[in-house]
């Protein structure tokens, strides 16, 4: 984890902890959603020790949303998803592409102070940054490609209700090879539909226009010299084959 997401994510600490919850969350508390177990573990635990697998209970069983509840609740817990975030253990259980999809709800940007939303955009920010690091190669039988897809942290923000230029701005910003090599390995989740690239990821299915963004994004036919300065900066034998083979 690099220090400007540690940072991040101890400003948000710092930030949401005005709030904090009762003895009972605003939860579904069904067989399948929630147990009686797990809401004793969410409310009686210190935030910073809150394991993945009982953070990942809230995500999927709090429903609704509700202004002066589960707000609140939200709030209090967002360190703490932040922080497991940064560490790549999302606290949901089919992984960290919309397990902060109810901020989408709160219309944070808009409705919540202004520290409250820069420490937001502030740590995706640094998530995006973080991420560009993850450079291991995995060599598959149409050639090397990055094991990590950058499409889950872009697909986090898009979904909770993020600032999908202002991560796109930071990517394009970054240092080279990094960013130009996540942005070769984003091309092979690209399709073209009557000419307009989109990213096909199942959770934007419902966000059209910020797939097509991305899409035309990673496919900027001016990358082309982008990349191939990139290639004389890589040291790593197979992450040069990765730049090379994307080169027309």
């Amino acid at each position: 984890m690099l220090p400007a997401l540690k940072d991040a994510v101890e400003n948000a600490y710092r930030v949401f902890s005005r709030y904090s919850i009762g003895k009972r969350l605003y939860v579904c508390r069904c067989n399948v959603c929630m147990t009686e177990e797990s809401e004793r573990e969410l409310v009686t635990t210190p935030l910073r020790e809150l394991r993945a697998y009982a953070l990942a209970e809230y995500t999927n069983s709090a429903h609704d949303w509700s202004e002066g509840i589960v707000d609140v609740e939200m709030r209090h817990f967002l360190p703490r998803y932040f922080d497991l975030l940064a560490q790549h253990d999302p606290p949901d259980n089919i992984g960290m592409d919309i397990c902060l999809r109810r901020l989408r709800d709160s219309g944070w940007r808009t409705k919540w102070p202004k520290d409250e939303v820069a420490a937001i955009e502030t740590f995706f920010d640094e998530l995006v940054r973080d991420s560009l690091e993850y450079l291991e190669p995995q060599l598959h039988t149409y050639g090397w490609r990055l094991s990590f897809d950058l499409s889950e942290i872009l697909t986090l923000i898009v979904t909770a209700g993020g600032d999908l230029d202002r991560a796109l701005a930071v990517w394009d910003a970054a240092a080279d090879p990094q960013a130009v090599a996540h942005m070769i390995a984003m091309r092979g989740e690209t399709l073209t539909h009557y000419g307009d690239p989109y990213v096909t990821t199942p959770f934007l299915d419902d966000f059209r226009p910020e797939a097509l963004k991305i899409g035309a994004f990673v496919m900027r036919p001016e990358l082309v010299i982008r990349i191939e300065a990139a290639f004389f900066k890589a040291r790593d034998p197979a992450m040069q084959q990765m730049l090379s083979d994307a080169l027309p």
